[in-house]
């Protein structure tokens, strides 16, 4: 028989008094008790808190109490699910003024290069714009218990407990308008306790994603049941997606490539078009290339693009708006790169793990194009991606709030040789 196992021992709570400082990368408030950072979510700059602590490596985690005193970045929350007893985990920041959101978003990124890169950068500038009713996608989870069925966020403190979603106010009428029509259709959705729906909007028609289950015998009377959705993707239990409906246009794109800020998207994908332009390219790499909007503007400029997308339905629907000499490549960017270069520029827009490695080493090697345009939606990733590529200089950062009354932030970073 093996050793007993020692008993698990609880971390030990300390209710404590401190102020708030700042905001931390993942939205929670910084305070410091006796020496230690303590992290407390839901508490804003200049708040005077109490808050049960408990010791966790070398950071305190707060649980908030009481907020002695309110600081002047602190508001009331316009939806009753931020509130006990729903305490949704959809948005961070509901309790802080949006300009108080933004200054933290601008000094993150730049606490960030500081650490992580290594790079001293000006305050970045943030571009912000309405801050409610600005998502064109939602997901929720679906739960089965007892004959009861409803969807809806989980609590930022438990992520089992699923509430009833009955308003998202960061969220279009829209996509909810979609959702109140799938839920009351849901007697016809795959019978099993937990399922997860993704709606999104694209050219004013909704389109769904569902993600579990094994049998969906009742899709036909789903398709019934809710005319409005444009097309359906199911993803079965250890399956790959498929799509199982299509009533869109033939030049639609797949429900992957929905802005979830149609109007910040378009204000960031202008930034990047002209900051590519301004290096005066014949020839530009796009990375990370998605549906092709940002290749198909340049190519209308009259530059040659080479988009890359590991998605295979992005692919092709970029490929019908890249005629030649322009192309879309449908593989990973670390495969296909050292075979498209040298660029003269070289634009990345990945997912939120950063550019891989291997890109990273091809850049070392590959002859410098005039510049990089590095897309973000994690300031930590980019500047270590940063930090990776010596002989680099950053010539503008500037930062886009995507996603207000949330603790995330899309950064644009351009970076030209030291040389020149």
């Amino acid at each position: 028989m093996g050793a007993a196992r020692a008993p698990r021992i609880a971390p030990q709570l300390t209710l404590a008094t401190f102020d708030i400082t700042g905001l931390a990368a993942g939205g929670d408030g910084v305070g410091r008790h006796d020496g230690l950072v303590v992290l407390t979510p839901r508490t804003a700059p200049g708040d005077r808190v109490r808050a049960d602590v408990r010791v966790e490596g070398r950071v305190g985690r707060g649980t908030l109490q009481v907020v002695e005193s309110a600081g002047p970045a602190r508001i009331e929350a316009r939806c009753a699910h931020y509130a006990p007893p729903d305490r949704c985990g959809g948005c961070q920041w509901q309790h802080v003024d949006i300009d108080a959101q933004r200054a933290a978003k601008a000094l993150m990124v730049q606490d960030n290069f500081r650490r992580i890169a290594k790079r001293e950068v000006a305050l970045p500038a943030i571009i912000g714009g309405e801050a409610w009713r600005y998502r064109r996608t939602l997901t929720l989870a679906i739960r089965r218990v007892e004959g009861r069925t409803w969807a809806g966020m989980r609590a930022f403190d438990d992520p089992e407990a699923v509430f009833d979603l009955v308003d998202c106010h960061i969220t279009h009428e829209q996509v909810l308008t979609a959702w109140r029509a799938i839920m009351a259709a849901a007697e016809w959705l795959p019978d099993t306790a937990r399922l997860r729906g993704t709606v999104r909007v694209l050219d004013e028609r909704p389109l769904f994603v569902l993600e579990g289950g094994t049998e969906w015998p009742q899709i036909a009377g789903f398709l019934d049941a809710v005319p409005s959705l444009a097309a359906i993707w199911w993803q079965a239990d250890g399956k790959r997606r498929r799509l199982v409906a299509d009533r869109r246009p033939m030049d639609v794109p797949g429900a992957s490539f929905a802005q979830v800020n149609a109007a910040i998207a378009a204000q960031m994908h202008a930034y990047v078009r002209d900051r590519v332009r301004a290096h005066a390219p014949t020839y530009v790499v796009d990375g990370y290339s998605g549906a092709g909007d940002l290749a198909a503007a340049l190519h209308a400029d009259g530059v040659r693009v080479t988009a890359i997308e590991l998605d295979e339905e992005a692919t092709a629907y970029a490929r019908t708006r890249l005629p030649a000499p322009s192309r879309a490549i449908a593989a990973r960017v670390e495969d296909a790169l050292p075979s498209v270069l040298p660029a003269d520029v070289i634009v990345f827009n990945p997912p939120r793990a950063g550019v891989d490695a291997k890109v990273l080493d091809t850049l070392r090697r590959a002859k410098p194009p005039r510049a990089i345009i590095y897309v973000s939606c994690d300031p930590a990733t980019l500047a270590r991606d940063v930090s990776r590529l010596p002989g680099w200089q950053v010539r503008s950062l500037e930062c886009f709030d995507m996603f207000p009354q949330t603790a995330h932030v899309e950064t644009v970073c351009e970076l030209v040789p030291e040389a020149l």
